[in-house]
């Protein structure tokens, strides 16, 4: 991956919102409950962010020159 790339992904990723409108940064499903891909429908957006964020971090040492 080269470093602009990563630019590009983190710039898309800043158009998803940072935290659920309802739940803030508790954005993981609920345990216990029906299984769900966030805390609710409205933080899927925030969630996925995150998600999609750690695993930019952990492939940003692949980065060339």
């Amino acid at each position: 991956m080269e470093r602009s790339d990563a630019a590009a992904l983190r710039a898309a990723l800043e158009e998803l919102p940072r935290q659920c409108r309802y739940h803030g940064d508790r954005t993981d499903p609920p345990a216990g409950l029906v299984p769900r891909e966030a805390c609710c429908d409205t933080g899927v957006a925030a969630h996925r962010r995150k998600r999609a964020e750690a695993a930019l971090n952990r492939i940003a040492g692949e980065v060339t020159v």
